[in-house]
């Protein structure tokens, strides 16, 4: 009796084996539906080009202008296909029957969201060095608060989409059920409304939310303006929100496919 407990849990411990196998899936998947991978890696990647060449007026706004090109992909590469995926997931039985395997719950949803962070994380990189190489931006001056900020914001849209993948009945559904936050998340200053142009009640509402927070950490990082207050206080939101949306996803994510 104590032999499949022991498989289990050291099956279940040894996490970078199951996570390294479901990003390779997810990957794939991502290859091999065309339309997919252009909704969620080429179009915000051109978008993000153009926007951040945009604002390539002079150092201080060419970099708000890549740093809000990052928020917008997080929102579609991140948000709006992690939803599509968990739902799609869901429906053709893959999450149910890797749920009575031994992998634990939130092995299941890190891994399935791992694709996506993953293309993000790409166009992140690209967009940097499309800042300096193209567009002649300084050098950043504080990647860790950079990274830091990417890393916590594509965490908060990966358990956000989760969550609201319980809602959704399929990857069509997710244009309709994703439609309020990215309205939410693209409206957030700082992403497609520049912060110099807002007044500052909207511009502090901006900082609460989770991509005013990543593109404050991404501007204030390049440019070498982040004070500790400052960054910590970016972070904590961003804290907060992961908090916020773990419980919510943990509460509402479905592992059976919905019927009607």
């Amino acid at each position: 009796m104590t032999a499949p407990t022991t498989t289990r849990t050291r099956r279940t411990a040894d996490a970078p084996g199951p996570l390294n196998a479901l990003l390779r899936m997810e990957l794939l998947l991502l290859r091999r539906n065309w339309s997919a991978a252009l909704v969620a890696a080429v179009t915000p990647l051109l978008f993000g080009f153009l926007l951040a060449r945009a604002h390539s007026d002079d150092p201080v706004t060419g970099v708000h202008g890549v740093a809000g090109a990052m928020g917008m992909a997080a929102v579609f590469s991140v948000h709006y296909h992690l939803t599509a995926v968990y739902a799609t997931r869901r429906q053709e039985g893959v999450l149910k029957r890797l749920r009575a395997g031994v992998l634990q719950d939130r092995t299941i949803l890190l891994g399935t969201a791992l694709g996506g962070l993953t293309v993000f994380a790409g166009q992140a990189v690209l967009l940097v060095a499309f800042g300096v190489l193209v567009l002649g931006l300084p050098l950043p001056a504080q990647p860790w608060t950079m990274l830091a900020g990417i890393v916590l914001c594509g965490a908060v849209l990966a358990a956000l989409s989760a969550a609201l993948s319980g809602v959704t009945r399929s990857s069509e559904a997710a244009l309709l059920t994703t439609l309020p936050s990215v309205s939410v998340f693209l409206a957030t200053p700082g992403v497609l409304i520049p912060v110099a142009i807002v007044g500052s009640v909207p511009a502090l509402v901006g900082l609460l939310l989770p991509l005013g927070s990543m593109t404050e950490l991404v501007r204030s990082g390049w440019l070498g303006t982040a004070g500790p207050a400052g960054a910590l206080a970016s972070i904590g939101v961003l804290v907060l929100w992961l908090v916020v949306a773990a419980l919510a996803a943990r509460r509402l994510v479905r592992w059976d496919p919905r019927r009607g």
